[in-house]
């Protein structure tokens, strides 16, 4: 298989399987919940049946033309699919105003959360993995490895919703040492309204928390991966046992060839996370109150909001399949037996 055959190939996939998330998500919030009587026109619309009788019918009405909601299942669907791909996600019910407003204003805070826990988790997952490694090889008592390891799995296991309540009780409810919400971090519960430097400070000491309860949880399995397969490349590989015949010094084999080759199924590792972090913040978001795209999607779910619910679903799994995508293009760039598919 050529590289234009492989990347065409993994295009098509990942394509198919977003269509197959949004037929399956089209049942989910379409076709059972009208099976089992619930009325989606009053939903969607965001109104209630006795708003209806009173003032508002013409809403119910523009509602139901708008998502096609009384017709044949399979026009439907095309219906649905065809407004999903084109960005036409219609009127939140619950925040009445364009989804794609919504989530242009929700949106930004999320990615702050997410691209600041990445690089945290991945510094430190990075750092440890190497410091352990190096302990496992080089101390007879192995004490720094055994410390490092203990922990990072200890914390990988803990729940983030338990940790960032007791973080938020104690820190910020508590103690007062953090803002309870990004809104009064920024507008000093109505006495200010910083700009330039200081709204940047204030923004980062709402997002400490948030971020520090992400990287808790999420840095345990990379620090692990890189630790392992650096022992594994440093004592087994062939190359590293070759290093160690030719003479060369201890420090290049370890860094300069170990290191190199063991940081291969972290990055594809730290790829899969870039994939699957966002998702990992919701709950995270919402305890906190900070106001991003998981804070918002955990509201819209409590109230029934359906375009809501249904856009950042087409959002987020199109996100995941994209840098899932991107992914099989960088692991075959690493690997071509990958793309030419021995």
């Amino acid at each position: 298989m050529g590289v234009k055959s492989y990347v065409l190939t993994r295009a098509a996939n990942r394509l198919a399987t977003l269509v197959a998330l949004m037929i399956f998500s089209f049942f989910i919030f379409e076709i059972i919940p009208q099976a089992l009587g619930i009325q989606l026109p009053f939903l969607f619309a965001g109104v209630s049946p006795q708003q209806v009788k009173n003032s508002l019918p013409q809403v119910v009405q523009a509602t139901i033309k708008a998502y096609d909601l009384n017709g044949p299942i399979w026009a439907r669907l095309g219906h649905f699919l065809l407004n999903m791909f084109t960005l036409n996600y219609g009127n939140s019910a619950y925040f009445k105003k364009p989804v794609i407003a919504v989530i242009g204003q929700y949106l930004p805070n999320t990615l702050v959360l997410g691209v600041a826990a990445l690089a945290t988790t991945s510094a430190i997952s990075l750092v440890a993995g190497v410091v352990a490694g190096r302990s496992f090889i080089k101390s007879k008592r192995k004490t720094t490895d055994k410390a490092v390891s203990l922990t990072s799995i200890g914390l990988f296991f803990l729940p983030a919703i338990w940790i960032s309540i007791i973080l938020y009780v104690y820190f910020a409810d508590q103690l007062h040492l953090f803002p309870i919400n990004l809104a009064d971090a920024l507008n000093c519960l109505g006495t200010c309204h910083p700009t330039g430097l200081a709204f940047f400070a204030r923004y980062l000491w709402a997002a400490f928390l948030p971020i520090v309860v992400v990287t808790v949880v999420g840095f345990g399995h990379r620090q692990q991966l890189i630790r392992n397969n650096l022992i594994e490349e440093y004592t087994s590989s062939s190359y590293s046992i070759y290093a160690r015949a030719r003479g060369l010094p201890d420090r290049t084999i370890f860094y300069k060839h170990a290191l190199r080759n063991a940081m291969l199924p972290w990055l594809t590792q730290t790829g899969i996370d870039v994939a699957f972090l966002i998702s990992g913040i919701f709950f995270v978001e919402y305890i906190f109150n900070f106001t991003g795209l998981g804070y918002a999607s955990t509201i819209a779910a409590q109230n029934l909001d359906m375009p809501f619910l249904i856009s950042t679903t087409f959002i987020f799994g199109a996100y995941i399949l994209i840098v899932l995508f991107i992914l099989d293009l960088l692991y075959a760039r690493v690997d071509p037996r990958i793309r030419l598919g021995e």
